[in-house]
């Protein structure tokens, strides 16, 4: 029987093998590099839920009985899709997968969550007050009413967005050169407009060659004086020197961050090391879509894609 391996939640291989069926030996070493590689070398399918091990061009080249690659996730920037094409392996992901992705908005919510945060100092509030202090005047907040929203990518999660900021009173301005339709009351933009009047900027969109650096020095610093930047799509979409240098120089006020460039190998990354000093930036270890009943969906789905590509329909 061929092997699936899988990395994800150890209380999701259940519905893994349930989907599954008996139709591949399942195997689950864990998420960490050193008992997965080996196991990757050996299977005919790769089924990953977790984003925690790259899966380089070495490694896909060891795995001679290698025949596909599927991800619960929407990205799949750790894996090296070019190595894949060149040997003919098809790579799954969630991308596109639009009538089973709208419903999910723990991503959209987690984006909503870092704005407010960074508009309340939400950080260092929390943090002086464990220290023993309690002084209001410390931390003043942004009232999120009457200020402007700039949304970079238009589709689910930016959609989200503009809803949310609709109910807090927000005006909404967004960029996308390739959505047909905005929801109403939002204000299509060029990306240079967008910076320059929105007073929070929070960036949805997948990395491709196009939108690498999409937000790269020259756009940083033609954002608003004292605004905000969120990113929950990819570290690669944004300069992130230029935006270190903008939050070190006082250029922006704040940053909320769900992904990094160097993730996971967040040790070598300058914009983790200065959170490490500084209240005004917050980062999370790319935990936005990462809610246990939608993981369930998002694998259970991806193991129907496996299926459906392994009896020869559309995947």
């Amino acid at each position: 029987m061929k092997r699936l391996v899988y990395s994800g939640p150890p209380e999701t291989v259940g519905i893994v093998e349930k989907e599954m069926n008996g139709r591949f030996e399942v195997v689950a070493p864990g998420e960490e590099p050193e008992s997965l590689l080996p196991e990757i070398e050996r299977c005919a399918v790769f089924l990953d839920a977790s984003m925690k091990t790259r899966l380089t061009e070495e490694t896909i080249a060891k795995a001679k009985a290698l025949e596909l690659v599927a991800t619960a996730t929407t990205g799949a920037t750790h894996i090296d899709a070019e190595a894949l094409r060149r040997r003919g392996i098809p790579l799954l992901t969630l991308k596109g997968q639009t009538e089973f992705l709208r419903e999910l908005t723990p991503a959209a919510e987690h984006s909503w969550l870092l704005l407010l945060a960074c508009a309340r100092r939400l950080r260092g509030a929390i943090e002086g007050t464990l220290r023993g202090e309690w002084n209001r005047q410390r931390y003043p907040g942004v009232m999120l009413r009457g200020k402007t929203l700039g949304i970079v990518g238009m589709g689910r999660i930016g959609t989200w967005m503009a809803k949310y900021a609709d109910a807090f009173g927000m005006k909404v301005v967004a960029y996308d050169p390739y959505a047909d339709e905005f929801p109403p009351g939002t204000e299509r933009a060029g990306l240079d407009r967008l910076l320059a009047v929105s007073d929070f900027v929070s960036v949805h969109v997948h990395v491709t060659e196009e939108t690498k650096g999409l937000l790269s020095a020259d756009k940083i610093s033609g954002m608003k004086p004292g605004a905000v930047l969120i990113n929950t799509s990819r570290g690669e979409v944004v300069d992130e020197r230029a935006l270190l240098e903008a939050l070190r120089s006082g250029k922006l006020a704040a940053a909320g961050l769900d992904v990094l460039a160097d993730e996971p190998d967040i040790g070598r990354s300058e914009l983790w090391q200065y959170a490490r000093q500084s209240e005004r930036m917050i980062v999370t270890p790319h935990i936005g879509g990462y809610c246990p009943e939608t993981v369930e969906r998002a694998v259970a789905f991806a193991c129907g894609r496996i299926r459906d590509y392994c009896e020869g329909g559309a995947p």
